[in-house]
Protein backbone atom coordinates (compact mmCIF):
# COMPACT_ATOMS: atom_id res chain seq x y z
CA UNK A 1 0.00 0.00 0.00
CA UNK A 2 1.22 3.66 -0.97
CA UNK A 3 -0.59 6.60 1.31
CA UNK A 4 -0.30 10.00 0.34
CA UNK A 5 -0.48 13.04 2.63
CA UNK A 6 -1.51 16.61 1.92
CA UNK A 7 -1.56 19.58 3.98
CA UNK A 8 -2.31 22.90 2.09
CA UNK A 9 -3.80 24.80 5.63
CA UNK A 10 -1.07 26.92 6.37
CA UNK A 11 1.83 28.77 4.30
CA UNK A 12 3.78 25.84 4.49
CA UNK A 13 3.64 23.32 2.18
CA UNK A 14 3.71 19.38 3.04
CA UNK A 15 3.58 16.72 0.94
CA UNK A 16 4.26 13.08 2.48
CA UNK A 17 4.84 9.51 1.23
CA UNK A 18 4.35 6.28 3.12
CA UNK A 19 4.51 2.62 1.96
CA UNK A 20 4.24 -0.48 3.82
CA UNK A 21 6.88 -1.83 1.81
CA UNK A 22 9.26 -2.59 5.32
CA UNK A 23 12.34 -1.76 2.73
CA UNK A 24 10.88 1.81 2.72
CA UNK A 25 10.64 4.73 4.88
CA UNK A 26 8.10 7.51 4.95
CA UNK A 27 9.37 10.77 2.62
CA UNK A 28 8.00 14.27 3.02
CA UNK A 29 8.32 17.93 1.54
CA UNK A 30 7.84 20.64 3.71
CA UNK A 31 7.55 23.38 1.33
CA UNK A 32 7.81 27.32 3.01
CA UNK A 33 5.36 27.90 -0.16
CA UNK A 34 3.71 31.26 0.74
CA UNK A 35 0.74 29.93 0.50
CA UNK A 36 1.40 29.31 -3.32
CA UNK A 37 -0.05 25.94 -3.36
CA UNK A 38 -2.23 26.38 -6.57
CA UNK A 39 1.32 26.37 -7.88
CA UNK A 40 3.50 24.08 -6.20
CA UNK A 41 1.17 21.42 -4.65
CA UNK A 42 1.35 19.26 -8.21
CA UNK A 43 4.79 19.81 -8.81
CA UNK A 44 5.79 18.61 -5.28
CA UNK A 45 3.67 16.31 -5.09
CA UNK A 46 4.69 14.58 -8.65
CA UNK A 47 8.36 14.50 -7.52
CA UNK A 48 7.71 12.47 -4.67
CA UNK A 49 5.45 9.87 -6.15
CA UNK A 50 8.37 9.72 -8.71
CA UNK A 51 6.09 7.89 -10.98
CA UNK A 52 4.04 5.98 -8.68
CA UNK A 53 0.19 6.05 -7.80
CA UNK A 54 -0.87 5.93 -4.42
CA UNK A 55 -3.87 3.75 -3.00
CA UNK A 56 -4.98 6.77 -0.73
CA UNK A 57 -5.06 10.22 -0.63
CA UNK A 58 -5.22 12.43 2.17
CA UNK A 59 -6.12 15.18 2.65
CA UNK A 60 -6.17 17.88 5.26
CA UNK A 61 -9.77 19.37 5.75
CA UNK A 62 -8.89 22.33 8.21
CA UNK A 63 -8.97 24.93 9.69
CA UNK A 64 -5.97 27.03 8.17
CA UNK A 65 -6.20 29.58 5.52
CA UNK A 66 -9.44 29.30 3.26
CA UNK A 67 -8.12 29.52 0.23
CA UNK A 68 -5.50 27.37 0.78
CA UNK A 69 -7.70 24.92 2.51
CA UNK A 70 -10.09 24.90 -0.91
CA UNK A 71 -7.02 24.29 -3.31
CA UNK A 72 -5.83 21.27 -1.31
CA UNK A 73 -9.50 19.73 -1.39
CA UNK A 74 -9.70 20.90 -4.19
CA UNK A 75 -6.80 19.09 -5.70
CA UNK A 76 -6.67 15.82 -3.79
CA UNK A 77 -10.51 15.20 -4.87
CA UNK A 78 -9.02 15.76 -8.79
CA UNK A 79 -6.40 13.53 -8.10
CA UNK A 80 -8.22 10.16 -6.43
CA UNK A 81 -10.68 10.65 -9.27
CA UNK A 82 -8.40 10.23 -11.96
CA UNK A 83 -6.24 7.41 -10.07
CA UNK A 84 -9.57 5.84 -9.10
CA UNK A 85 -8.36 5.75 -5.45
CA UNK A 86 -10.40 6.33 -2.05
CA UNK A 87 -10.23 10.07 -0.47
CA UNK A 88 -9.66 10.31 3.04
CA UNK A 89 -9.73 13.87 5.30
CA UNK A 90 -7.29 14.44 8.19
CA UNK A 91 -6.62 16.84 11.30
CA UNK A 92 -3.93 19.08 10.59
CA UNK A 93 -3.55 20.46 13.94
CA UNK A 94 -4.14 16.88 15.43
CA UNK A 95 -0.88 15.71 13.57
CA UNK A 96 0.54 18.76 14.47
CA UNK A 97 0.17 18.09 18.54
CA UNK A 98 1.06 14.30 17.57
CA UNK A 99 4.63 15.74 15.83
CA UNK A 100 5.04 17.49 19.22
CA UNK A 101 5.04 14.26 21.36
CA UNK A 102 6.97 12.52 18.72
CA UNK A 103 9.77 15.41 20.01
CA UNK A 104 9.07 14.83 23.69
CA UNK A 105 7.36 11.23 24.02
CA UNK A 106 6.22 10.64 27.25
CA UNK A 107 5.40 14.32 28.26
CA UNK A 108 3.01 15.07 31.33
CA UNK A 109 2.65 18.48 29.22
CA UNK A 110 -0.97 19.53 27.88
CA UNK A 111 0.01 20.46 24.10
CA UNK A 112 -1.81 23.74 22.35
CA UNK A 113 -0.51 23.60 18.51
CA UNK A 114 -2.35 26.91 16.67
CA UNK A 115 -2.19 28.23 13.68
CA UNK A 116 -2.94 32.38 13.23
CA UNK A 117 -6.39 32.54 12.20
CA UNK A 118 -6.28 36.25 11.58
CA UNK A 119 -8.30 38.59 13.21
CA UNK A 120 -6.32 38.47 16.40
CA UNK A 121 -7.70 35.09 16.80
CA UNK A 122 -5.68 31.45 17.14
CA UNK A 123 -7.39 28.09 15.51
CA UNK A 124 -6.29 25.47 18.20
CA UNK A 125 -7.03 22.13 20.08
CA UNK A 126 -6.31 21.49 23.51
CA UNK A 127 -4.88 17.68 23.76
CA UNK A 128 -3.03 15.78 26.68
CA UNK A 129 -1.14 11.91 26.33
CA UNK A 130 -4.92 10.07 25.38
CA UNK A 131 -7.69 13.13 24.97
CA UNK A 132 -8.67 15.79 23.38
CA UNK A 133 -9.62 18.69 26.33
CA UNK A 134 -10.40 21.25 24.18
CA UNK A 135 -12.05 20.39 20.69
CA UNK A 136 -10.74 22.79 17.74
CA UNK A 137 -11.66 26.26 18.08
CA UNK A 138 -11.46 29.87 16.93
CA UNK A 139 -10.11 31.60 19.80
CA UNK A 140 -8.75 34.88 20.94
CA UNK A 141 -5.49 34.20 22.93
CA UNK A 142 -6.73 35.76 26.44
CA UNK A 143 -9.42 33.36 25.42
CA UNK A 144 -7.01 30.30 24.87
CA UNK A 145 -5.75 31.00 28.13
CA UNK A 146 -9.23 30.91 30.01
CA UNK A 147 -10.36 27.71 28.00
CA UNK A 148 -7.19 25.82 29.06
CA UNK A 149 -7.42 26.50 32.60
CA UNK A 150 -11.02 25.69 32.97
CA UNK A 151 -9.99 21.78 32.72
CA UNK A 152 -6.41 21.43 32.79
CA UNK A 153 -3.96 22.52 35.69
CA UNK A 154 -0.89 20.84 34.46
CA UNK A 155 1.81 22.26 32.52
CA UNK A 156 1.14 22.85 28.55
CA UNK A 157 3.49 24.02 25.63
CA UNK A 158 1.94 25.97 22.77
CA UNK A 159 3.44 23.97 19.82
CA UNK A 160 2.23 23.93 15.93
CA UNK A 161 2.97 25.98 13.33
CA UNK A 162 2.46 29.34 14.61
CA UNK A 163 2.97 28.62 18.43
CA UNK A 164 5.04 31.90 19.00
CA UNK A 165 2.73 34.56 17.37
CA UNK A 166 0.48 32.86 19.94
CA UNK A 167 2.96 34.41 22.65
CA UNK A 168 3.57 37.35 20.67
CA UNK A 169 0.16 38.47 20.72
CA UNK A 170 -0.79 37.42 23.87
CA UNK A 171 2.11 40.38 24.79
CA UNK A 172 1.78 39.94 28.48
CA UNK A 173 3.80 36.90 28.67
CA UNK A 174 2.39 32.72 29.02
CA UNK A 175 0.73 32.06 32.25
CA UNK A 176 3.04 30.10 35.07
CA UNK A 177 4.00 26.64 33.54
CA UNK A 178 3.25 27.44 29.85
CA UNK A 179 6.14 27.21 27.43
CA UNK A 180 6.43 27.68 23.70
CA UNK A 181 7.83 25.09 21.07
CA UNK A 182 7.01 25.88 17.60
CA UNK A 183 7.10 22.95 15.30
CA UNK A 184 7.35 22.97 11.51
CA UNK A 185 7.04 19.67 10.21
CA UNK A 186 4.04 17.09 11.41
CA UNK A 187 4.47 15.02 7.93
CA UNK A 188 4.60 11.64 10.07
CA UNK A 189 0.99 12.70 12.08
CA UNK A 190 -0.53 13.79 8.55
CA UNK A 191 0.62 9.99 7.26
CA UNK A 192 -0.37 8.29 10.15
CA UNK A 193 -3.83 9.73 10.17
CA UNK A 194 -4.21 8.80 6.58
CA UNK A 195 -3.42 5.50 7.23
CA UNK A 196 -5.63 4.79 10.02
CA UNK A 197 -8.63 6.42 8.45
CA UNK A 198 -7.77 3.87 5.27
CA UNK A 199 -7.97 1.30 7.88
CA UNK A 200 -11.30 2.30 9.29
CA UNK A 201 -12.73 2.55 6.02
CA UNK A 202 -14.09 6.49 6.62
CA UNK A 203 -13.59 7.46 3.60
CA UNK A 204 -14.83 11.26 2.22
CA UNK A 205 -17.80 11.61 -0.46
CA UNK A 206 -17.37 13.25 -3.78
CA UNK A 207 -19.33 16.49 -1.81
CA UNK A 208 -17.06 16.45 1.31
CA UNK A 209 -16.19 20.30 2.22
CA UNK A 210 -13.72 22.00 3.97
CA UNK A 211 -13.95 22.29 8.04
CA UNK A 212 -13.88 26.00 8.77
CA UNK A 213 -14.40 26.90 12.47
CA UNK A 214 -16.17 30.55 11.42
CA UNK A 215 -17.22 31.71 7.79
CA UNK A 216 -14.84 33.46 5.69
CA UNK A 217 -14.63 37.45 4.83
CA UNK A 218 -16.67 36.95 1.77
CA UNK A 219 -19.64 34.50 3.57
CA UNK A 220 -19.49 37.47 6.50
CA UNK A 221 -20.01 40.65 4.10
CA UNK A 222 -22.69 38.89 1.91
CA UNK A 223 -24.14 37.91 5.65
CA UNK A 224 -24.02 41.64 6.71
CA UNK A 225 -25.17 42.62 3.53
CA UNK A 226 -28.43 40.33 4.32
CA UNK A 227 -29.30 41.54 7.74
CA UNK A 228 -28.79 44.95 6.79
CA UNK A 229 -30.99 44.75 3.50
Amino acid sequence: MLFLALDTSTERLIVGLRSTDPQRTDRWTNLDSQGNHARDLLPVTEDLLEGQVPDVVGITLGPGSFTGVRIGLATAKGLAEGWKVPLVGIDNLAAMADGWRRLVPGSPAAVLPVIDARKKKFYGLLSDENHTLVEPSDLSPEAWIAAVAAVWQGPVVVSGYQGALLVEALGTGLPQGWSVLPLHDWAPGLLDQTERAWIDGTFLSADAGPRYLRLSEAEENLRSRSVAG
